[in-house]
Order: structure tokens, then sequence, then C-alpha cells
């Protein structure tokens, strides 16, 4: 195949990919800061996020000790045993009769990071509108939808819209992104708004990587001043190629400066995060590492059989999630980086509670998500769901939405961005997840408060009027001094549609804004000083 018809077959999903490790990575970054922040705080730290891609068997995971007996009557052959040798482990004595908890045998790391103080159990995770497809589910979560008319088709993913809003990829040496574990690249870090190749090299290693990925692309050419598809095209594939060429001497150079200092279990997943930890270890400042585990997809052959429900295919991959994600927590205390890191799990579904005839269970809605780390607030958040509506050969179905979701997903990331990374309120609408941003759970123990990323709103307000906008609207701020400011209108992918000077004095003001040339959407208007600093910032939605 010719090299030109190799890169037009290219996914254009990320900026570059290539082995490293012998894992492959993908390396995404986005272009501007919206806002006038210090970075001082936030900049050593990351988010590692592990997706369990098949649907976690939540109930198989952690057992509700009182509500035993109607688990194990609704999964007479896979549940596992509340007695002998091979019984589930009770996580802590100490919890009330309604938290009592059994954990699944191989989640004993587990157990160890929660007497640590290190793990946060969030459950009853979901979305509002269930879809049992395996790629519409995932499709769903890495955009951020909720599978509801109004968003279940967004065009690019909610991490994308997160870090082109929270940072400026122009003050970072590293990716602001990085996917491992998956040679297609993630719809998380997919978007439109800037063009993208993928370049994956298989079997190479760190020191070898790099000089071959320098060797794909060719000198710009000189054209003497002509223009033509072609030369373009030639242009912007050899402008990418400096781009991929720069970040992967930057991974291979923080890779190669890390160190691990602890023994990683023998899984593909501790692999990826022995790979995470040693990147972080050498400097990288990336923010958010996707990371991979596959097989939970379990219709058949869940459990090796009814004498031995501790074994089977979901005991290995919770073994192998487990024993992984604590080694890695370890590598990262030895290394003094822990209070850096926050690590969750997250799966496209659960599975439904009632076994089918296969020594499986079925794809269904909720289940528990697991945010570990030195800065996690432990213990659950929400509580065990119910069993009662279900019985054997009777209704088999999930969990019902209505009563027993407790969580969105979206509430649980908007959270750890927020008070971990410290994403402000205009970044958490940028990422589409403002409907959450007020109503945060305890998952971090000290949450940045107070700090410089969030838009003082003591002093200044701002209201749009009427919205949604067809045509004509009225923007109502109240300024706290006299000043030639600005105001500016950014659609989701963070690009500026339409800015102008205004003149604001002390107190109310009001300005008139016509729209009619705004395509349909949803849109943030921003108001800053005359020091381009933003002092306030509203959503709207254009109808029309």
């Amino acid at each position: 195949m010719k090299r030109r018809k190799f890169i037009q077959l290219s996914s254009t999903g990320s900026l570059a990919g290539f082995m490293l490790n012998g894992h492959m990575i993908n390396a995404f970054t986005r272009t501007k800061l919206l806002e006038n922040v210090s970075e001082d705080v936030i900049r050593d730290r990351s988010i590692v996020m592990i997706q369990l891609s098949g649907g976690n068997d939540g109930l198989n995971s952690i057992i509700p000790l009182n509500q035993y007996d109607k688990y194990a009557s609704i999964r007479p052959t896979i549940r596992i045993k509340d007695t002998g040798s091979n019984r589930g482990i009770e996580l802590d004595s100490s919890l009330g009769v309604q938290d009592q908890t059994l954990l699944h045998p191989n989640l004993l790391a587990f157990k160890e990071l929660w007497d640590e103080g290190k793990l946060n159990i969030v459950h009853g995770v979901g979305y509002p509108v269930l879809n049992k497809s395996h790629f519409s589910g995932r499709a769903l979560m890495s955009r951020g939808g909720d599978g509801t008319d109004a968003n279940s088709n967004k065009p690019d993913g909610w991490m994308a819209r997160y870090l082109n809003s929270a940072f400026d990829h122009t003050t970072y040496d590293d990716p602001l992104g990085i996917q491992l574990g998956n040679k297609k690249p993630a719809d998380e870090f997919h978007s439109d708004a800037e063009h993208k190749v993928d370049i994956n090299l298989s079997g190479q290693d760190a020191a070898g990587f790099y000089s071959q990925l320098s060797n794909i692309g060719n000198p710009l050419a000189d054209y003497d001043g002509q223009s033509s598809e072609y030369i373009d095209n030639i242009n912007f594939i050899n402008g990418m190629e400096v781009t991929a060429t720069n970040y992967a001497s930057r991974i291979s150079a923080v890779f190669n400066a890390g160190t691990n200092n602890v023994s990683y279990p023998s899984y593909d997943l501790g692999d990826q995060l022995k790979t995470v930890a040693k990147i972080l270890s050498g400097g990288s400042k990336t923010k958010l590492f996707l990371l991979r585990i596959d097989g939970f997809d379990n219709h058949a052959n869940q459990v090796a059989g009814q004498t031995d429900s501790h074994l089977g295919k979901h005991a290995d991959l919770l073994l192998e999630l487990s024993e992984s994600i604590k080694a890695f927590q370890d590598d990262l205390e030895s290394l003094g980086i822990d209070q850096n890191v926050v690590t969750t799990t997250f799966t496209e579904f659960g599975r439904k509670p009632i076994e089918n005839a296969n020594k499986g269970t079925d794809h269904g809605n909720l289940g528990p998500m697991f945010v570990i780390g030195t800065g996690v607030e432990p213990g659950f958040t929400g509580t065990h769901l119910s069993l009662d509506s279900f019985t054997l050969g009777g209704n088999v179905k999930h969990f019902d939405l209505d009563t027993q979701m407790q969580h969105d997903y979206r509430q649980v990331y908007s959270t750890i961005i927020g008070d971990f990374l410290g994403a402000s309120s205009l970044n958490i609408i940028e990422t589409e997840f403002d409907a959450y941003d007020q109503n945060r759970l305890n998952l971090i123990s000290s949450p940045i408060l107070n700090n410089p990323y969030e838009k003082s709103t003591h002093s200044t307000s701002l209201v749009v009027a009427p919205n949604p906008v067809v045509n004509d609207t009225m923007i109502h701020f109240s300024s706290p001094m006299w000043m030639r400011g600005q105001l500016q209108i950014h659609d989701l992918q963070g690009r500026i549609v339409q800015e102008l000077i205004a003149d604001f004095s002390s107190g109310t003001n009001q300005i008139p804004l016509h729209l009619s040339h705004l395509a349909k959407g949803l849109y943030v208007l921003t108001v800053l000083d005359d020091n381009n600093k933003t002092l306030a910032s509203t959503k709207f939605r254009k109808h029309f």
C-alpha cells in the first residue's frame, strides 16, 4: 500500500498513536484556554479512568449482605457463597446493617484499599434511558450522552470538550490526554474542531518507536506558491507529523526518566498502569489517562459452576482489576506522587440481577463505580440497590430506572474534574455537565474550594432573556465597575462565533443582541473586563 493511501485510510480519532512499553498509546490535545487562570494548583494532577468494557456485573462484585437470601434466590448458580473457604470477603463489620457488604473473593486488593481509606464505592450509577447495545452504550458515555433524544447524538467526546475548555495545550509539553490499551481511538477524545492523524506502530519499544515515527512523513515541499487540494493535503499531513513527533519525543523522554518502585502483576491492565506510573514519575503533566480492560460481557460461563462460583471469567477479570489498581496505588505512594492522582472505573452498563440459563448474566443497567486514591473520601456514595422486585422465573428485567438509579455517571465525572482538577463553572458548562455542577458528590476529601479557576459570582450576574433565543435577546449584566469590556459567544467546540466591545456602567446593564445568524444549538456567553479577565459566563440555547 502506498504511504499516502495508508495515511488517508488512517482514522481521524487521535493526534498520535504508537507503542510504548508494548502498549498502544494514542495522544490527544486541544487548543485553547478560555479562562485566565493560574494552573499551579492542578498542574501535577491527573485522573486515570479505566473502562470495564462489556458491562461489569456489579451485583457479583459488590454483594448486599443484608439481602443475601434474596440475592441467592435469583442467582442460585452464579451467586458468591457467604460461607465456606471460598466465601465472599466481608468488607467492613463496622458498617450499619443496610451497608453490610460482601466483596467478590477476588477483590481482596479492594478490601485492602478500603481498609487504608483509599476507596469510594458509588452505588447505582447509570444514565436515564437505557441502551443495551455495547456500541451505543459506549458511544453515549464517551460523548456525555444519556439516551434521550436531546443527548444521543453529540458530535464530540466529553474529554475533548473538557480539555479544550480548561487547559491551554501550548503551555504543556505533554499531551493533555493519553489513551492506552486499545488501537481504536476513543470517542472520549474525538472532536470535529481539530484534524488528527492516527499513527499505529505495532511492536515498538520505548527505545525504538520515536525514530520510526520521525521517519513517517516528508519535509515540507516548496511548490513556488502553487496551491491545490493535493498540495494542501501534503502540507497538512507533514504539519501534523511535526506535532506527533514532538509528542512522541516528549512521552519517550518522561517514560525513560521515570521509574516504578513496586512489582506489578502480569496482566495487560497491570502493564498499562505500570506505564502510566512511569510516565507520571518522569514528569508528565498529562491530565486524563484512559485505559481499558476487556471481557466483561459474560452471557455464558461467568462462573465455573455452582460449587465453584468464585472461579470463572468474571473472577479472573476482577482479580486483574483489583490487583493491578492496588499495585498502581502502592507505586504512586512509593514514588511520592499519590496525592496527585485519582483513579476511577466505569462500564457502559451493568448486568441483570437475575442469572440466565448459561451460568451468566445478560445486559442490564445500573452498577457501581470505584473511585480510588489517597485524596478520595472513603466509604460508600449511595446505598445498595433493592432486590425486592425480582423473583426467579418471573419478569427478567433490569433495575427500575425511576426508582433505583441513584447517580448519573456525569455527576461522578463532573465531581472529579471539578473538585480534583479544579474545573470552573464555565469548564463544566462547556463539557456539557452543568446540570450536575450544583450537586457534586462527596468523592474528594479536600476539594479545591475558592480556587483561582472558579469565576467570582458574588459581585456580578449575567442573564440572557429570553432564553432560548429565536433572533433577538437582551443581556442583563450587573457590573462591579465602569469599564470597557468584551462580550464573547462560544460554541461548544470552544470556537468564538461572535465578539464585540461593550461599555459597562457600575450596576445593572442591558445590552440587546441580534443572533439570527447563529445556527441552532447551545452556546456560552462570556463577559470579560478590560484586562481580558472573565467576569461571568452563562449558557443559552438558539432555536431555529
